[in-house]
């Protein structure tokens, strides 16, 4: 139950701390007093969008809170998804800033606002003029049909299977059309892994040509400075090297004989005439082996041109071309699974559609029984809000599509959706002999009020909405008849929270606390303020909505204000 608002800078609203009873809560004032500006901060707290003009003008920024005693089992399973913890009370909180921004908070957590808008719906159920609307829309009468029996559920799950459907029917199509590209595609990658597999490609391959093919193109070169080399280290145009180092060692070992310290000396230079001879045979050997092989030169050159082409079009070296080729081969398997995929998909859409058939069909089985009962329950409160000869009449039908599901009954397939296989019709005729006809082409404003009035007094031993507020719910409807809706009300009262603005005196009558919206102008600012009134004070504001504050219109006040209380002692 909603027990307390508290409003700050709000639109005209300075500041307003609501306290509101279990029962039947009236707000009542002066057209333009800004009534409907409570309800609207109500809806900003519970999840509606932000505008800069929330703000009041010179404000900083708009705060509203909203503090409920209790958290029904609906609310709880939205608290647990957004990760905030359950409490014994539950605090809803909203502030906007300049430009609409604004930050939403459940039990001082930072929530998303969606989270504010799906614990809202779970906490009140707001009406305002634009439901008036929404009788005309079939979805929304739908909505009314399946709350009545139960049926959110049962439709929720059909809706799942049919979601899984379209999606799954979807990707198998999306392949289909997707065939020829398809083909295209697996012709392009079977030459590539072809291309490459035929290459027979090995990390540094290339390197290891580059250097081969440079020793082959220099060959010539390579020998004669090798021969040159040995050359000069045999001594063909000097002393030979050999001899050269023989002579050092000869002077190092002797002066070794006379200074033991010189003997590295004579290591080294042992060692150096050592060198020097295995150098010369070496360079020798080199220049007697390497040769010109232009058979080989080609043919690395073919391999260089190769592996050039294959980098440019697959990867800078010859790893990336394979690891391209690998992937090649991987989504090659992947698109030839592709039919095999098409095939799985349109066997699990067919099993869908098997349990979609018997789910929708149920439902709409039990709409059709749930369709009759909600008239008839219907018709007795338009009967108890002066609309006895009303015919009430909630119409079932359903829509042919080749497309659709066979269903028992039809001789043909029929169109389906989330909410199953049913179009539903409020049917009205307000005067005997006159056919029934869709609601929007023969319900008068007022009618359409009482109608809503109706079915949320039907509605209200199924919903475990906890608090409902209406926004002049009475409006269209006379004095006359405003007894019978404040009966309807304190009826509502019973089982859930109500919140109403009115005009209407007999409605006023049946509050159980009593709200009056006044605005005021001073130094230039216009400001609405709300505050409870009891006793006498209640007398005087029912008096003046019954346009009389005299002696004579306290009377009626209290005549009206006792024939209430009457009316639910007896109830």
């Amino acid at each position: 139950m909603l027990r307390h608002v508290s409003v700050r800078d709000f639109a005209l609203i300075d500041a307003v701390d609501l306290a509101l009873e279990p029962g039947l809560n009236v707000l009542t004032g002066e057209t333009g007093a800004g009534k409907s500006i409570l309800i609207d901060a109500m809806a900003l707290v519970l999840g509606r969008r932000a505008h800069p003009a929330d703000i009041r003008p010179g404000a900083p920024h708009a705060y509203v809170e909203a503090v409920f005693d209790a958290t029904p089992g609906r609310a709880v399973a939205v608290l647990e998804s957004y990760g905030v913890e359950v409490d014994e009370s539950l605090t809803l909180s909203r502030e906007v800033r300049g430009a609409g921004r604004s930050t939403a908070r459940i039990n001082g957590r930072a929530v998303p606002v969606r989270a504010l808008a799906a614990l809202g719906r779970a906490l009140v159920d707001m009406h305002g003029p634009s439901e008036h609307q929404s009788l005309f829309r079939r979805s929304q009468q739908l909505e009314y049909l399946d709350r009545f029996a139960g049926l959110i559920p049962q439709r929720e799950e059909a809706a799942a299977l049919v979601r899984n459907l379209r999606a799954t029917s979807r990707e198998a199509d999306q392949l289909q059309r997707n065939a020829r590209e398809t083909a295209r595609e697996i012709d392009l990658l079977t030459f590539q892994v072809d291309e490459i597999a035929a290459a027979d490609l090995t990390g540094g391959e290339d390197e290891r040509l580059r250097a081969d093919r440079l020793v082959l193109a220099n060959a010539e070169r390579l020998r004669g400075l090798a021969s040159q080399a040995a050359a000069q280290l045999q001594g063909e145009t000097l002393d030979p090297a050999p001899d050269i180092f023989g002579s050092t060692r000869t002077s190092a070992e002797e002066m070794a004989a006379l200074d033991p310290d010189v003997r590295p000396l004579a290591e080294q230079a042992a060692q150096l005439q050592e060198l020097a001879t295995d150098l010369a045979l070496t360079f020798q050997s080199y220049a007697e082996n390497v040769e010109a092989d232009p058979a080989r030169l080609e043919q690395i050159d073919e391999r260089l041109n190769q592996i050039e082409s294959l980098t440019r079009k697959y990867g800078d070296t010859p790893a990336d071309v394979v690891a391209y080729g690998e992937s090649a081969h991987e989504r090659l398997d992947e698109l030839d699974r592709g039919d095999a995929r098409i095939e799985a998909l349109r066997e699990d859409a067919a099993r869908l559609r098997d349990r979609l058939i018997p789910a929708v069909t149920a439902l709409s089985s039990a709409r059709v029984r749930a369709a009759r009962e909600l008239a008839d329950a219907i018709a007795v409160q338009l009967a108890d809000l002066n609309m006895a000869s009303a015919e009430f009449e909630v119409s079932l039908r359903r829509q042919a599509d080749a497309d659709g599901l066979p269903v028992v009954g039809e001789p043909g397939p029929v169109a389906f959706d989330e909410s199953g296989i049913d179009h539903v019709d409020f049917l009205l005729s307000v005067n005997p002999g006159q056919p029934r006809r869709p609601l929007a082409d023969v319900a008068s404003e007022g009618e359409r009020s009482r109608i809503l009035l109706g079915l949320k007094v039907v509605l209200a031993r199924v919903d475990e909405t906890p608090t409902l507020v209406f926004d002049e719910i009475d409006v269209g409807v006379g004095p006359r008849a405003g007894d019978i809706v404040g009966q309807k009300l304190a009826a509502l009262a019973e089982w859930r929270q109500v919140l109403c603005i009115t005009h209407l005196a007999p409605v006023a009558a049946f509050g159980d606390a009593h709200f009056v919206v006044a605005k005021s102008d001073a130094h230039g600012h216009t400001r609405t303020d709300v505050s409870r009134v009891d006793g006498q004070r209640v007398v005087e504001e029912i008096a003046a909505m019954s346009g009389a504050s005299t002696t004579a219109g306290r009377r009626v006040a209290r005549d009206l204000m006792a024939a209430a209380r009457s009316w639910k002692d007896d109830g």
